[in-house]
């Protein structure tokens, strides 16, 4: 509990310290939403904007199915369940949507911290545990942990399944998969991770063939003992297909949440499959071509470094990572890019959570790159709070 109480305080001055951000913006950058239906979290919720801006973008759309269901507006259904109705649970406590939306979000990443913190100290030590909290919380775009997003929330869900499937405890871990699955769609993204370390517990990266032939063969000669924790595990994917099922009744198509994804952003998602180097020759000719003199420049740029660096930085983390976490990364973070962009990646990187633990491992070894990382994150986060809070695009 100690621990506890002493990562609450961390969390209560870094959630104060993106308030004062926020109340302070108007004084950097002039308020410009560049969303739809932005008057209405000031004429609905009757908060300052310094609060109601935690619910920009994304967050109307939580909102609308908080207050009117699926059928609230359109496209809305891109957005998964579990979220907004957990909201709307914790309404009937502080009776203002936004709020409740913010408490969902802001008590998920404290709990997260907590679970995130032991998960690195039993796998590292003390001290990387105490790094990869720093990185965790002063990522470029932890700011969205605190928003009125899925991004807290989602990720507790993918680090209780790792710690719970690590102890066996599978029931557990079926119903992580199936709040998260519920919750994102890249949730069911962690079926096949999961089965990975239930069938081949031990193979990991870097693992000679011998010692692979030998492990792949002790797993299928005891395959009778993994049948069982397969199936429960299996039954994760309820979450997905719970959703599926009422987008089908309600809409008349289960893949509806994929087929709204192309209106979005000016319709640059695709249904269509998009290779990762096509996506990355896209954005060189958007660089090359668009006017670098905006905040949507920039916005192109950030997406663009995170799609390159985000990548290598889960590359790098496969030798200090279990092969299952490494799987769970890639896919979390190719599957969006499929759609044809890196919009949003500075978001959905969030989830990629072997990139902190390579982060905190070298600020624990390294003095310069500790002092030039944490510099650098700070002020990109300080920055991209000011731009969300403000109303202008981040991921």
């Amino acid at each position: 509990m100690k621990t506890f109480w002493k990562l609450f305080i961390i969390f209560l001055f870094w959630r104060l310290a993106l308030f004062l951000i926020g109340f302070l913006a108007d004084s950097v950058l002039t308020y410009d939403p560049s969303f739809p239906y932005a008057d209405g979290l000031l004429d609905t919720f009757d908060l300052p904007r310094w609060v109601y801006s935690w619910a920009n973008f994304d967050g109307v759309h939580y909102l609308t199915i908080m207050k009117n269901g699926y059928r609230g507006a359109d496209l809305i259904q891109a957005f998964f369940p579990v979220y907004p109705y957990l909201s709307k649970i914790v309404n009937f406590i502080v009776d203002n949507y936004l709020l409740a939306s913010l408490v969902v979000s802001n008590v998920s990443f404290l709990l997260l911290l907590f679970f995130w913190y032991q998960c690195i100290k039993h796998s590292f030590s003390q001290t990387v545990a105490y790094w990869a909290t720093a990185v965790l919380l002063l990522f470029p775009t932890s700011f969205f942990f605190a928003a009125s997003y899925t991004e807290s929330l989602f990720l507790l869900f993918v680090i209780g399944t790792f710690w719970s499937v690590q102890k066996k405890r599978y029931w557990l871990t079926a119903l992580c998969i199936a709040l998260a699955s519920a919750t994102r769609v890249t949730g069911i993204l962690l079926l096949p991770a999961v089965l990975i370390e239930i069938v081949f517990p031990n193979i990991q990266w870097g693992i000679s063939l011998k010692e692979l032939q030998k492990n792949v063969k002790n797993s299928l000669t005891a395959w009778r003992k993994v049948i069982q924790p397969v199936g429960i595990v299996a039954l994760g994917s309820a979450g997905l297909l719970a959703y599926m099922y009422y987008l089908y009744k309600e809409f008349g198509d289960p893949l509806y949440f994929f087929h709204v994804q192309s209106e979005f952003g000016g319709g640059i998602r695709q249904e269509s499959v998009v290779l990762y180097p096509q996506v990355v020759w896209r954005y060189i000719k958007i660089l090359l071509t668009a006017r670098p003199f905006d905040l949507k420049y920039y916005s192109y740029i950030l997406e663009f470094l995170v799609g390159i660096f985000g990548l290598l930085g889960i590359v790098l983390s496969v030798t200090k990572t279990r092969l299952s976490c490494t799987l769970f990364a890639l896919l979390a973070f190719f599957v969006p890019t499929i759609t044809g962009t890196f919009s949003s990646m500075p978001r959905y990187i969030l989830v990629c959570f072997p990139i902190f633990s390579i982060l905190a491992i070298w600020a624990e070894k390294s003095k310069v790159f500790r002092y030039t990382w944490f510099t650098m994150s700070i002020v990109l986060l300080i920055v991209h709070t000011v731009m969300f809070v403000q109303g202008y695009w981040i991921a």
